[in-house]
């Protein structure tokens, strides 16, 4: 391992929390488990969260959604090693929850909102996942790649602003945001460009603290050179390390593009707006990918 891998491993270690992977039924869950607990985590398994499950009959019958529920649809709520996993969570049995090398996003975000609920300081949950180059020096973070599939200029700023503060948790560097666009400062006309330069606003306005710059097209984000060209007034010079995508398809593409073609290995979707964490795998992942979304889990704990 390398350094940034071994600074985010080390960090996890240190917060000394107990994570539950439920997907046991995985061959890849189940050596990653093993893994983990090699290198000093405390992965919970199933067995041990059964115990609680009168506990967790009352939590589910306290929610909202199961307000017209029968005991039997309750009892077969739980008996879904994903939610079981979740109410241990609620229940703060453990500390956090990673899933979905079996489970589609659709379903761990749906478990995860009704049990788990939304931070108080977001109306949404995202995600980002953090890009690691072949040489494991860099990461990069872009967002949202998974959850909302066109987001409105309001929930472009949201999706910055959260996907900032993960960035600056995970890595301790400050983050450096650049709102994308196939339009650089009004280089284009269109309504998906006045959509970013709204979020791009609005971002200004309440979080200005945080670098940030945009609208910009993505040569103008990484490359020095083209930014002194298209933006010679950029606060980011061409030097962007967490990537704002303006909707769904073009982060999803641009992340698998990023893993597939240059070689980065895709961490994530990493989720952010949940009350606690959850975070969401591939069903395309590797043992060591899960490894590593387990790791980060840890340290978004408080």
């Amino acid at each position: 391992m390398n350094d940034i891998r071994n600074s985010i491993v080390d960090r996890a270690l240190s917060k000394n929390k107990k994570i539950c992977l439920p997907e046991e039924s995985d061959s890849r869950v189940r050596k990653a488990s093993e893994k983990l607990k090699k290198m000093g985590f405390e992965i919970i398994s199933l067995e041990n969260i059964k115990k609680n499950n009168n506990k967790y009959i009352d939590i589910i019958s306290s929610k909202p959604f199961s307000k017209n529920w029968t005991s039997k649809m309750i009892s077969d709520y739980i008996k879904y090693d994903l939610n079981l996993s979740l109410l241990a969570l609620e229940n703060n049995d453990i500390d956090c929850v990673v899933a979905g090398a079996i489970n589609t996003t659709s379903n761990v975000l749906r478990s995860a909102i009704r049990i788990i609920g939304l931070k108080k300081s977001t109306k949404w949950v995202s995600s980002v996942f953090f890009m690691l180059s072949p040489d494991f020096k860099k990461l990069y973070t872009y967002s949202d790649c998974g959850v909302i599939p066109d987001p409105s200029a309001e929930q472009l700023c949201d999706i910055g602003y959260q996907a900032s503060k993960l960035h600056d948790l995970i890595l301790c560097k400050a983050p450096k945001v650049s709102f994308l666009s196939f339009s650089t400062l009004g280089s284009a006309k269109h309504y998906k460009v006045t959509k970013v330069q709204d979020a791009v606003k609005l971002f200004s306005s309440r979080y200005d603290d945080v670098i940030h710059d945009g609208e910009m097209q993505f040569d103008a984000a990484v490359n020095p050179e083209i930014s002194s060209i298209k933006m010679p007034n950029s606060k980011l010079f061409g030097d962007a390390n967490v990537f704002i995508f303006p909707d769904l398809n073009s982060a999803n593409i641009a992340y698998k593009i990023t893993n597939h073609l240059a070689g980065y290995q895709s961490l994530g979707p990493i989720l952010i707006g949940l009350n606690k964490p959850v975070n969401d795998l591939s069903r395309g992942c590797s043992v060591e990918d899960i490894i590593y979304v387990s790791a980060i889990t840890a340290i978004q704990s408080n």
